[in-house]
């Protein structure tokens, strides 16, 4: 959590330089884009952390202003970002921003659904393979258990 705390606020300083020395929004691109993937990966991670079942079987909660002073000061910065955007960006990029954010966010979720998918697909795929293995491992013992029958009794 704290690393992408700082990851975030190191992000939002390079913003907020690069607007004071005078240069553009879209000078700060990449600076954006990092703060925007460490506020979501925060988010991720304090979501997985409380839905976790070790976090529901120990009752930890020590940590709850701890990451609510995280979001508040990740959500500050996010509504300065906006200001920024609209005091020195062109006219509706914030709204052109959010549509972006949300059609990456839309883009990424099924990317990760459609790479869970292929994860099942091997995977059942390699159970078939071990079953296959595994009944041409017993035929296999079965025929040579009757051939040492057969030639026990000299049919063969």
């Amino acid at each position: 959590m704290l690393e992408m705390l700082m990851v975030a606020n190191s992000a939002f300083a390079v913003i907020k330089q690069t607007l004071e020395n005078g240069k553009d929004i879209a000078s700060a691109g990449s600076s954006i884009s990092r703060f925007i993937g460490a506020e979501e990966q925060l988010q991720k991670d304090l979501h997985r952390k409380r839905n976790s079942i070790w976090t529901g079987l120990s009752g930890k909660t020590d940590n709850d202003l701890e990451e609510f002073m995280a979001l508040e000061q990740i959500r500050q910065k996010h509504d300065k970002l906006r200001e920024y955007m609209q005091l020195y960006g062109r006219a509706g990029l914030w709204t052109d921003y959010q549509a972006y954010c949300a059609e990456a966010r839309r883009a990424r979720k099924e990317a990760a659904e459609k790479a869970k998918k292929r994860r099942e697909e091997v995977k059942e795929l390699i159970l078939k393979i071990i079953l296959i293995i595994m009944i041409t491992t017993v035929l296999a013992g079965v025929v040579t258990v009757l051939a040492v029958i057969a030639k026990k009794k000299g049919i063969i």
